[in-house]
């Protein structure tokens, strides 16, 4: 008999409360493992969906983007990989049409490549933290259609520099740190609260978004500097035109990768916007690159952090509702995660 299944569902668009219920458990496919899931991360995506009504079409949804927890079963191609028991943590997604993949259940698919073994020090409520941030920040740093960087671990990036907008978010953060895995020097911009967090992670400059010289400040900071683009993790008109006047008066390279649609209509000067919204990370053969040449060994030998750091909001499936509701009143510098 397999496992009993519950789940988090979104009955209508729009609904103001998602309601606990029975769901399907579903074995993996061969290149899958199913997990028993003991943390879920919030994400802006997760608000989105519920507040507004955007990305999906079918219901009732299941939600959830970053999930934690111990492999309950393994398909054929990965028993040499993986086994029940493991800790393991990956991306999940609403996006599908069968909600197999959705984090807000007891029992998760997750697929070759995108996850990764985390060390038994680990706690699941940190490690969720991670998945959808190391995958939206390998996509815009990494994708040859996007900044194309040199890929961690190594010094490839050694000389050239790289701005981060947002870098104390979680999509922000994972940037810094794959970005200084590779080599790179990261400028980062964020509220000067976060400063010291990100110098922890990082960051060799930070610059305060609120600071009315910024962009002279940065410029002059930038002077000499082999400049390969930025990563902008906000992605609203003010950051992106800020950006679009960094890079046109710094020299280098006039590209911005970001995470926003409708991105590219912000460009002004000769930058070029480029959004991550087409990108397959599977295909491209960068999911397997960042997620099992990078984020297993990072973490076992403490290179990569679990970051920003974890506010718990509850226990339980039925805690899910006020962490969300909480992430739509705004967040800094943290991760609001539910244990399961």
């Amino acid at each position: 008999m397999p496992p009993t299944n519950r789940a988090l569902w979104l009955k209508a668009k729009q609904e103001s409360v998602m309601v606990t219920d029975e769901a399907p458990y579903t074995s993996p496919g061969p290149d899958e493992v199913v997990i028993r899931t003991r943390a879920v991360a919030i994400n802006p995506a997760d608000v989105g969906i519920q507040k507004a009504g955007v990305l999906l079409t079918k219901y009732p949804a299941i939600l959830g983007c970053d999930a934690a927890g111990i492999v309950e079963e393994v398909g054929f191609e990965l028993k040499s990989h993986f086994k029940p028991g493991d800790r393991v943590i990956g991306p999940t997604s609403p996006l599908k049409d069968d909600y197999k993949y959705s984090g807000f259940q007891d029992y998760v698919v997750l697929k070759w490549p995108l996850l990764a073994k985390i060390p038994d020090k680990t706690e699941f409520s940190d490690g969720a933290v991670l998945p959808l941030g190391i995958n939206t920040a390998a996509m815009c740093l990494f994708e040859k259609e996007l900044l194309a960087l040199e890929f961690p671990p190594g010094d490839t990036g050694h000389g050239k520099t790289l701005l981060i907008w947002g870098a104390s978010s979680s999509v922000g953060a994972c940037g810094v740190q794959l970005a200084t895995a590779a080599g790179y020097d990261v400028f980062a911009i964020a509220s000067r609260r976060n400063h010291d967090f990100l110098r922890s992670i990082g960051a060799i400059e930070c610059f305060d978004y609120n600071d009315a010289d910024l962009t002279e400040t940065m410029i002059k900071s930038l002077t000499g500097r082999d400049i390969v683009g930025a990563y902008d993790a906000i992605s609203n008109q003010s950051t992106l035109d800020t950006l679009c006047d960094i890079l046109h008066q710094s020299g280098g390279r006039q590209l911005i990768a970001a995470v926003m649609p409708g991105a590219e209509a912000n460009a002004k000067h000769n930058v070029v916007i480029k959004t991550n919204f087409t990108i397959d990370l599977v295909a491209s053969g960068t999911g397997a690159r960042i997620w099992q040449g990078f984020v297993g060994s990072a973490l076992a030998e403490g290179k990569l952090q679990c970051k920003p750091d974890v506010e718990i909001v509850g226990r339980g499936l039925e805690s899910v509702q006020k962490a969300v509701d909480l992430l739509a009143q705004g967040v800094s510098a943290k991760k609001l995660v539910v244990t399961l």
